[in-house]
């Protein structure tokens, strides 16, 4: 093992579920003598699938990931070798360490040394592939008509009423003044912003310290991401809510930058509950919140209730569920539960899951 040197990256910091990214790794023999046999083993996170390997998901798969490679350097020699690898799910997925054995020629001694590495990439969940036509024709269109705000939308027109003297020229509804005889004016209805408030539910229903299945979890992030990935889309700004051991609460804003700092939050999620959705939605402000987007196993008598109400006062209620099996009485008919489809792992993902990289 005398002046043999080793190391091994990723070579990116951040990628998507579904990308295929590199494991480089290089050993040098920085000595006369050859190498004439060279083992490497690498320990990882058991979702980074080697090309040539198949992934099998299932939820008892917690066995660390182990791939290994031959090597034979002459003296002064330095091999590079580079592993595809494929993120099978999101999360902080490391590579802990390289274990290198080295023999003789005739294999008749062996040296084994173990390099701590600790390298990692932070793999974002992907949008779940879902259709906005499932979506109901008021949600998602940027502004939404209100009673009265600070000035009207010159941008939205509601028909003509009577000139009175006041509006500029460029305001004049020539085609009703033709028709009514006497001057008209654009009449504009007053308009605000959009603002959606994502909440995700931790609590798997009445088991309240029971955490969710890892199938449930993993596709609600992926509605969470898809609600982003739409608001970004659109312009509209997002907040985010969730009932994690401490409470994350990430406050509306809008652009890129707000997307992937939420989709991060998002991949290091734990499959932990805090606190009961109850109290949670009774916690939060939705005084300035248009939309209310639920991602949830299970409706409680509280929550449909809660949302009842928030319909009544004019804001868009929407349930996004992956198997709503209990609960969906207490669901009022102003309130649209969604299904979640389970088939989102598509091979590398689709250009509209990717559009959040560009």
């Amino acid at each position: 093992m005398k002046n043999v040197n080793y190391t091994i990256s990723i070579s990116v910091p951040e990628a998507y579920e579904n990308d295929e990214i590199e494991i480089v790794e290089e050993i040098e023999n920085a000595k006369r003598l050859p190498l004439v046999w060279a083992r490497s083993e690498i320990s990882c996170s058991p979702y980074l699938t080697f090309k040539g390997q198949k992934f099998i998901q299932n939820e008892q798969n917690v066995q660390r990931g182990l791939i290994s490679g031959i090597f034979a350097l002459r003296g002064y020699q330095k091999c590079r070798r580079v592993w595809k690898v494929r993120c099978e799910k999101r999360g902080i997925m490391t590579i802990d360490n390289a274990t290198v054995t080295i023999s003789d020629l005739f294999g008749l001694t062996k040296k084994a040394k173990v390099f701590k590495v600790f390298d990692s990439v932070r793999v974002l969940p992907i949008p779940a592939d879902m259709e906005t036509d499932n979506l109901s024709g008021d949600l998602f269109i940027g502004n939404m008509q209100v009673r009265r705000f600070v000035l009207p939308d010159p941008f939205m027109i509601s028909g003509a009423r009577e000139y009175s003297g006041r509006e500029p020229m460029n305001r004049i509804h020539w085609a009703q003044t033709a028709r009514a005889g006497r001057l008209m004016a654009y009449n504009n209805e007053f308009t605000t912003e959009r603002r959606m408030m994502i909440i995700l539910n931790m609590q798997r229903g009445n088991a309240f310290f029971q955490p969710l299945s890892d199938n449930t979890l993993e596709l609600q992030i992926k509605a969470a991401a898809f609600a982003l990935d739409y608001c970004q889309k659109t312009g509209a700004e997002c907040a985010l809510a969730a009932n994690t051991p401490e409470n994350l609460i990430v406050p509306a804003a809008s652009g890129y930058e707000h997307t992937i700092n939420v989709l991060r939050l998002l991949a290091e999620l734990e499959n932990e509950c805090g606190e009961r959705i109850d109290d949670l939605i009774s916690e939060l402000d939705f005084n300035e919140i248009t939309d209310v987007f639920l991602i949830t196993p299970f409706v409680s008598e509280k929550v449909g209730e809660f949302l009842s109400g928030l319909s009544s006062k004019g804001k868009c209620c929407k349930i996004f569920t992956a198997n709503l099996v209990d609960g969906d009485e207490n669901v009022s008919q102003n309130v649209e539960i969604i299904s979640i489809p389970s088939g989102t792992n598509v091979e590398g993902g689709t250009n509209e899951q990717k559009s959040i990289a560009v």
